[in-house]
């Protein structure tokens, strides 16, 4: 297949050539003669073979790698480390019994410093840790920015060197940071087992390997880089590191927009992918819709408005909407009010005091 694209390509670029370039310049014929996979014409017959299986199954490859090491790691803690008889004074084995129990205190005193750095590193507690929770925060951001570029266009997977993708190449960068961050947050974890299960960690494991895969393919697959949008959910968290939000009502109006704002985009973008990429087993029904259709799409459907402008055409794409309607209309339901009623109540002689000329008002001390 790949021989019949590039003699394709050749054969393309000959008759060019030989037509007087046919309104291409010369420029065009070059870049085309340097790099086939960039034309057009082999970009189409590359994307007959969809491999966003490989860039899903990386993903899964990971998290069940992960849970499979830290099932192993504790089956092997509770083999060796089960507390064995003490031996008398006389018996030639006391010896060898010591040296071992000393070896796993050793052991246990420097996992538990491990894990006591790790975790004021990631507390916010101190000046590196709000630093460091800051930065996280902001690359993450960045990230999610870096999608919204790629997902501006229809095209969920493209052809395209990995060495001229700018955007990807920054990506890749972030993610190196986000995997640094991931092990980071492994050491800290008190049961590594439910760390594993964690909502930021699934993030992890369906945006940082999928990076990796398209240096691999010279592809690139949209994905599920939108989950990186569920990091604004520590927003309120961040504000209180900063001494931003100091009372309760201000931080539960931080928690319930970031809730509302990250559900929001993280569910556009899942529409974006599906309808986009078409069902499985017929990719030719995509419904080409921008992401920015999507949230206008979602935040429509979400309030029970509904103006049938834009709807989906997949299977996989409506299924999901039946299913995120539960939800979607519960949280628009029960976040909205709240957040209205918390922005039109103020405390008690909160508030300033705006002086109006001709009027008189009595200041209350005590």
């Amino acid at each position: 297949m790949e021989d019949f694209a590039y003699a394709f390509n050749n054969s393309a670029i000959g008759n060019v050539m030989g037509n007087g370039m046919s309104g291409c310049d010369q420029s065009t014929v070059e870049s085309l003669a340097e790099d086939p996979t960039d034309s057009p014409f082999a970009a189409d017959e590359c994307l007959k073979v969809r491999k966003y299986w490989c860039f899903l199954l990386s993903s899964i490859f990971t998290f069940l790698a992960g849970l499979f090491i830290v099932l192993l790691w504790r089956a092997f803690a509770f083999i060796c480390c089960r507390k064995e008889p003490d031996l008398g004074p006389n018996d030639p084995k006391q010896k060898e019994q010591k040296a071992s129990r000393n070896k796993q205190e050793f052991e246990g005193t420097f996992m538990t410093e491990a894990k006591d750095w790790a975790g004021e590193l990631i507390s916010g507690q101190t000046t590196t840790g709000r630093i460091l929770v800051v930065l996280v925060f902001i690359l993450s951001i960045a990230s999610l920015i870096i999608y919204f570029v790629d997902a501006s266009s229809e095209e969920v997977e493209r052809c395209q060197k990995w060495s001229n993708n700018i955007t990807q190449q920054i990506d890749l960068a972030f993610n190196i940071f986000f995997m640094v961050y991931f092990f980071i947050r492994f050491i800290a974890a008190s049961d590594k087992l439910w760390f594993m299960l964690e909502m930021y960690s699934f993030v992890d494991y369906f945006t940082i390997p999928p990076s990796f895969v398209s240096i691999y393919l010279d592809r690139t697959w949209i994905g599920l880089r939108f989950l990186r949008a569920l990091r604004l959910m520590t927003v309120p968290d961040i504000l209180q590191y900063l001494n931003v939000l100091k009372t309760s009502s201000s931080i539960r109006l931080a928690q319930l927009v970031s809730i509302f704002i990250s559900v929001w985009l993280t569910a556009a973008g899942i529409i974006h992918l599906l309808e986009n990429s078409g069902d499985p087993l017929d990719f030719d029904n995509a419904h080409r819709l921008s992401y920015w259709t999507c949230v206008y799409f979602l935040i429509v459907t979400m309030s029970t408005v509904g103006y049938g402008d834009v709807y989906c055409e997949t299977v996989l794409g409506r299924t999901f909407l039946v299913f995120f309607l539960l939800v979607g209309l519960a949280i628009f339901a029960s976040c909205i009010p709240e957040i209205i009623d918390l922005i039109g109540t103020r405390a008690k002689y909160g508030g300033t005091l705006k002086n109006e000329k001709g009027r008189r008002h009595i200041v209350v001390c005590g």
